[in-house]
């Protein structure tokens, strides 16, 4: 494995920094998803509080941001009119939000809450510092469950080589179902064979081969079979598979939903009418049926030996793509809403910190860290500005690169090697402008 850091410079004496990760064994690389950490949740608040809330904050209330582990014990009930639910992290936020909508908890500079259950969940979770809240203008109150998986990459165990992975749920418009969480990435995960996230939103698809070889195409979740307590579900012959952007709700029918996000089943809702989460999808059935073993099995892609999924591709087939050419929301003209909702920012000239993955010239992988601008600070002709998705399509074709896909980047964006990081991440603690390491729910692990 070999790492270089490259700058360049424009003729108006900016610069772009990239670091360069190569020679590396496919088979070598694995998916990383970090066990939680408590300061997740104030990384989040903080985000929120200097990078969500300023931009409009008319239009949120008072946020808490949450998390329940599932062995901590908690008097909360696992059946709603949401149906099922398995994972008590959604649970509780399910009970706690239909609370405020009854009237039952509110905020006077702290919670009042009328309901008993409520108030003992609350208090538990002040009590394990698993719960903190920020604040806009307007008087509701909205509880946010925060992913099991958010975590920080420079806490875990210290490898040859770390680096983000998927995009995922983070903006509010992003949780716009009662099964979603903040923090669960999206996105195909494949490692020898097993798929432990779906594709998804219909954009490519990196895979590597039993040889090695690398390609760019299009997986969709309806050419495979899902499997759940032993029985493979197939679309539009034993199931039918309802996701985003194509439905927002599934009909109303006298069956049973099954709600997935990754490899689990989140909840079960006879009747039909759910919404479907907007980092999953839902599997509808005409009986009525129990699940005793939440895990997904996904079939239809042994053959591959690595996948990921998440954002466009740069380069396919050794030819740069010089625009967004697979779905991204656009408020103005999708009717349903699918992460991520904010983004993309313009292909041609948005800059920023990226993340790319892929093949070289000669067919060897490659991992690429495109470092961004301080997001309090820029220092002209000494910081790097980060990069558009067209320059770093660019940069890609400069090199000669085969097929390259672009993970998420942002102030995520950031490669260790043997735990230390080259460059610098683009976001900042205010005022010191020193980095601030944000958490992520996926990695990828390159060992020897």
């Amino acid at each position: 494995m070999r790492s270089r850091i490259e700058t360049m410079q424009s003729d108006s004496g900016e610069i772009q920094r990239y670091q360069v990760v190569e020679g590396f064994d496919w088979n070598k690389v694995d998916f990383l998803f970090p066990d939680f950490g408590k300061k997740a949740i104030s990384e989040i608040a903080r985000l929120y509080t200097t990078n969500i809330l300023p931009k409009n904050p008319a239009l949120h209330g008072l946020i808490a941001f949450f998390h329940v582990p599932e062995d901590m014990a908690i008097d909360c009930p696992g059946e709603h009119e949401e149906g099922s639910i398995f994972v008590k992290n959604v649970a509780v936020s399910v009970y706690l939000n239909d609370q405020v909508k009854k009237g039952k908890i509110r905020w006077e500079g702290s919670f009042i809450v009328d309901d008993e259950k409520a108030s003992m969940i609350i208090a538990q979770l002040e009590k394990d510092s698993l719960i903190q809240t920020v604040k806009g203008q307007r008087p509701d109150v909205l509880f946010v469950p925060i992913n099991a998986k958010m975590g920080f990459l420079s806490q875990q165990e210290k490898v040859p080589c770390i680096v983000n992975s998927h995009f995922f749920l983070m903006d509010p418009t992003d949780l716009d179902s009662p099964y979603c969480q903040l923090g669960t990435p999206y996105g195909l995960a494949l490692k020898d064979g097993v798929l432990m996230m779906p594709p998804l939103n219909h954009r490519p698809v990196l895979l590597v081969d039993q040889q090695g070889r690398t390609t760019v195409q299009q997986e969709e979740l309806t050419s495979l079979a899902v499997e759940i307590d032993g029985i493979a579900y197939s679309h539009n012959k034993n199931a039918v598979f309802h996701f985003r952007p194509e439905e927002r709700r599934t009909p109303i029918h006298t069956g049973t939903d099954i709600i997935i996000t990754e490899d689990q089943v989140i909840a079960i809702k006879t009747g039909g009418g759910t919404t479907i989460p907007m980092a999953g999808f839902v599997l509808s059935v005409d009986n009525l049926l129990e699940v005793t073993d939440t895990h997904v099995i996904y079939h239809g892609l042994e053959a591959y030996v690595f996948g990921i999924q998440v954002g466009p591709s740069m380069m396919e087939d050794h030819t740069m793509i010089e625009s967004l050419t697979c779905p991204f929301y656009n408020k103005e003209k999708d009717k349903v809403s699918f992460p991520s909702t904010v983004y993309p920012l313009p292909f041609e000239t948005a800059r920023a910190a990226r993340i790319a993955v892929g093949s070289n010239a000669e067919g060897e992988a490659v991992l690429i860290w495109a470092e961004g601008a301080g997001k309090l600070r820029y220092k002209p002709k000494s910081d790097s500005t980060g990069c558009s998705l067209l320059e770093l399509a660019k940069f890609c074709a400069s090199h000669g690169y085969a097929d390259i896909l672009n993970l998420d980047g942002g102030g995520s964006a950031q490669i260790l090697l043997e735990g230390v990081r080259h460059m610098q991440i683009s976001d900042r603690y205010d005022p010191s402008d020193l980095e601030a390491e944000r958490p992520v729910p996926s990695a990828l692990v390159l060992r020897n």
